[in-house]
């Protein structure tokens, strides 16, 4: 329960980072005002999905991230079901994206959900072994911004996107299909760099 606690946390600080990022006109200040949901996530020790599952192997999936991964979508799509009633102008600008993100094709999502596994290793890797305040803080910015920016896919991210957008029962299938193959690859990216990255500790 209380791995499942942090994540439901976990994710309503990404719901932070949504709802400023569609907030935002600017893309450049909304992807940097993003990475408050990482750095809270980060500084409290909340459980997000994309920042554990990249240690699956080296922990033995403790804490679970299954468990973890639903929590999170929990609390982002809880999170977002709130966001509707208070800011239902973010709903349009949700659907917008989402509506262009279901377009790309299954292996172009592969793709982007893998590359964005990379980058949220990286930044939750900084932050755990970086002895500079500021530096884990520049990297969770600068992995933030660079993961949103290129286009890369965020699973839980995507599942806040898709809460604010969807419109019914199969809107809400397609989308949650989206979201599960991200998640798969965000996994399969996260795990491929922290394995490169112990084999060439060891060398």
């Amino acid at each position: 329960m209380k791995t499942f606690t942090k994540a439901v946390a976990a994710g309503l600080m990404i719901d932070l980072g949504v709802a400023v990022y569609l907030s935002c006109p600017n893309k450049i200040a909304g992807s940097l005002l993003f990475s408050v949901a990482l750095f809270c996530i980060c500084s409290f020790k909340m459980n997000l999905f994309t920042g554990k599952i990249g240690y699956i192997l080296q922990n033995r999936n403790d804490p679970n991230c299954l468990i973890i991964w639903l929590g999170n979508f929990v609390g982002c799509a809880g999170g977002a079901a709130l966001l509707r009633l208070a800011k239902p102008q973010l709903s349009e600008a949700a659907a917008e994206l989402m509506a262009a993100k279901l377009r790309l094709s299954w292996p172009s999502v592969a793709v982007l959900g893998f590359f964005c596994g990379l980058l949220m290793y990286l930044a939750v890797e900084n932050y755990a072994s970086n002895p500079s305040g500021a530096g884990k803080v520049a990297g969770i910015l600068l992995c933030i911004s660079t993961f949103i920016l290129s286009g890369f896919e965020h699973s839980i991210a995507d599942i806040g996107y898709a809460a604010l957008a969807v419109s019914g029962p199969a809107d809400g299938a397609r989308m949650l299909l989206f979201v599960i193959v991200v998640s798969v690859f965000n996994g399969v990216g996260s795990v491929f760099l922290h394995s490169l990255n112990k084999f060439g500790q060891r060398e």
